[in-house]
């Protein structure tokens, strides 16, 4: 079985499209949970249209919601989502599939922008495929957060993601883990992502922001420590 947890506040506007996406699986053994953390709009009305189960997490976070989650997931494989994102119908079958290696403990794939324009098309596909394939030669890892799944007693033996880290948790923990077992990047798993903070931030602000979190985390070690715990 498969959990997919959602971290959500206020989307209201968007969950539609992914919860709709999701109900479309050709892959049926799977349940949405959704973590939030206080919307004041539709989201949780529109979660329990699409029989999901939800979860009030009162401090707010990716990283706490996500690990919120994947404590109270049934399945023994814990995906992770975003609320303003869409899923391909074959996307949890070919996440599946990768699992039935026993050695597999994380799969993940890049994403592509929900909009279209040939901008954004171009830089998605550097920066979450291009630049995912050729770290991976080097054995560092580059995961989002929108589409990255691990078995649970894996997760949960690392101790989950980072609490204290919140630009590149995604990140840090599949390279966390990946002495536990076989980590795969699978580039045929694409999903369509939202550009709503690239549009509002500028590309060039945001790419500078991520790169000064790798150095800060990976260089400087700012947030990093070999210790984890989920959230109790």
């Amino acid at each position: 079985m498969i959990s997919v947890v959602i971290p959500t506040l206020n989307e209201g506007n968007v969950i539609e499209r992914c919860l709709k996406s999701l109900s479309k699986q050709t892959y049926k053994d799977f349940e949405v949970i959704i973590v939030d953390s206080g919307s004041k709009d539709g989201t949780i009305g529109t979660a329990k249209k699409y029989k999901c189960r939800v979860i009030y997490e009162p401090r707010r976070g990716v990283p706490l919601a996500r690990n919120r989650g994947a404590r109270e997931a049934k399945g023994d494989i814990v995906v992770c989502s975003d609320g303003d994102s869409v899923y391909p119908a074959d996307w949890l079958e070919k996440i599946a599939k990768h699992f039935e290696d026993k050695e597999v403990v994380a799969v993940g794939g890049p994403i592509a922008p929900a909009d279209g324009k040939l901008k954004h098309r171009l830089i998605f596909k550097v920066t979450s495929d291009y630049f995912a394939r050729f770290a991976k030669l080097f054995g560092f890892i580059v995961f989002h957060g929108v589409n990255s799944s691990f078995r649970k007693d894996v997760y949960i033996k690392a101790g989950g993601y980072s609490e204290r880290i919140r630009t590149l948790d995604d990140n840090e923990f599949p390279n966390r883990i990946k002495r536990l077992g076989k980590v795969v990047f699978d580039p045929s798993l694409v999903v369509k992502a939202s550009t709503r903070r690239f549009e509002k931030a500028g590309y060039v602000r945001e790419t500078l922001h991520y790169w000064k979190a790798y150095f800060d985390l990976y260089i400087l070690k700012k947030g990093y420590s070999d210790e984890y715990k989920f959230y109790k």
